[in-house]
Protein backbone atom coordinates (compact mmCIF):
# COMPACT_ATOMS: atom_id res chain seq x y z
CA UNK A 1 0.00 0.00 0.00
CA UNK A 2 1.00 3.16 -1.04
CA UNK A 3 1.66 6.37 1.47
CA UNK A 4 -1.52 8.52 0.69
CA UNK A 5 -0.05 12.35 -0.08
CA UNK A 6 -1.99 14.81 1.19
CA UNK A 7 -2.24 17.15 -2.36
CA UNK A 8 -3.86 20.97 -2.55
CA UNK A 9 -6.19 21.45 -4.90
CA UNK A 10 -2.99 22.78 -7.77
CA UNK A 11 -1.49 19.20 -7.25
CA UNK A 12 -4.51 17.71 -7.42
CA UNK A 13 -5.30 19.69 -10.98
CA UNK A 14 -1.24 18.88 -11.78
CA UNK A 15 -1.93 15.15 -11.85
CA UNK A 16 -5.27 15.32 -13.70
CA UNK A 17 -3.94 17.32 -16.59
CA UNK A 18 -0.85 14.89 -16.86
CA UNK A 19 -3.13 11.88 -16.77
CA UNK A 20 -5.29 13.43 -19.63
CA UNK A 21 -2.23 14.66 -21.63
CA UNK A 22 -0.88 11.29 -21.49
CA UNK A 23 -4.31 9.14 -22.33
CA UNK A 24 -4.92 12.06 -25.09
CA UNK A 25 -0.96 11.66 -26.15
CA UNK A 26 -0.40 15.44 -25.81
CA UNK A 27 2.46 17.20 -25.13
CA UNK A 28 3.23 18.23 -21.39
CA UNK A 29 5.68 20.67 -21.61
CA UNK A 30 3.71 23.38 -20.60
CA UNK A 31 2.04 22.22 -18.18
CA UNK A 32 3.48 23.54 -14.43
CA UNK A 33 4.82 20.87 -12.22
CA UNK A 34 5.48 21.89 -8.40
CA UNK A 35 8.49 20.86 -6.62
CA UNK A 36 6.60 18.96 -4.47
CA UNK A 37 4.90 16.26 -6.31
CA UNK A 38 8.84 15.59 -8.39
CA UNK A 39 10.18 15.25 -4.48
CA UNK A 40 7.47 12.79 -3.96
CA UNK A 41 8.08 10.75 -6.57
CA UNK A 42 4.93 11.01 -8.19
CA UNK A 43 6.13 13.14 -11.61
CA UNK A 44 9.16 12.87 -13.46
CA UNK A 45 10.58 14.53 -16.74
CA UNK A 46 12.17 13.46 -20.03
CA UNK A 47 14.94 14.38 -21.36
CA UNK A 48 12.94 16.80 -23.96
CA UNK A 49 11.49 18.30 -21.15
CA UNK A 50 7.95 16.63 -20.94
CA UNK A 51 6.76 15.70 -17.64
CA UNK A 52 4.79 12.71 -16.97
CA UNK A 53 3.53 10.53 -13.78
CA UNK A 54 5.50 7.71 -12.45
CA UNK A 55 3.92 4.56 -11.43
CA UNK A 56 3.43 5.88 -7.85
CA UNK A 57 1.70 8.80 -9.28
CA UNK A 58 -1.07 6.54 -11.18
CA UNK A 59 -1.71 4.66 -7.65
CA UNK A 60 -2.02 8.11 -6.01
CA UNK A 61 -4.24 9.46 -8.70
CA UNK A 62 -5.89 5.72 -8.12
CA UNK A 63 -6.71 7.02 -4.93
CA UNK A 64 -8.81 9.49 -5.08
CA UNK A 65 -9.23 12.74 -4.15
Amino acid sequence: MVKKIRLNDEQWKTLLALFDAHTQKLPTHMIRVSERLRSNGLVTSDRCGGSFLTEQGMRRLSQGR
